[in-house]
């Protein structure tokens, strides 16, 4: 589990950890309890939950990061739990690096420990700011 940047009573939102890729603004949206059937095991108040902090991480990484995409998949092939992959597509992704699979770009520009920690502060406050993140008009 990489850094926690928002919790509540049933939802964990994190980034995901360097040792699972490196790039910037790539989250996890996951239920605190934890599931092995995927989407369908998810009670009516989980789902709700999960689908109000994904939209809200979602706008989160759009204030903080600029991107020129914010992506969504649920996946269920790797990991015998539910997780929501919420992550920014920077304006500089090259065309042939499919949406789905953000990691394929080899050029990247080098994200380390040091920028993982600050931007995980600076996504921290956002998603304890009081004042809602609302979608833009």
């Amino acid at each position: 589990m990489g850094p926690v940047l928002f919790e509540d009573d049933l939802v964990v939102v994190t980034h995901r950890p360097l040792s699972e890729g490196r790039l910037p603004g790539y989250l996890f949206v996951e239920p605190r309890r934890h599931t092995t059937g995927g989407f369908p095991d998810l009670t009516d108040a989980e789902g709700a939950a999960i689908g109000q902090a994904a939209a809200r991480a979602a706008r989160v990484l759009r204030r903080e990061l600029a991107p020129r995409y914010v992506f969504s998949k649920i996946t269920g092939i790797t990991w015998e739990h539910f997780h929501q992959h919420v992550f920014a597509r920077d304006h500089d992704t090259p065309d042939d690096v499919p949406w789905h699979s953000p990691d394929l770009w080899a050029d990247a520009p080098p994200f380390d420990t040091d920028a993982l920690e600050r931007l995980c502060a600076r996504l921290r406050e956002r998603f304890s700011d009081p004042a809602p993140i609302s979608p833009p008009r």
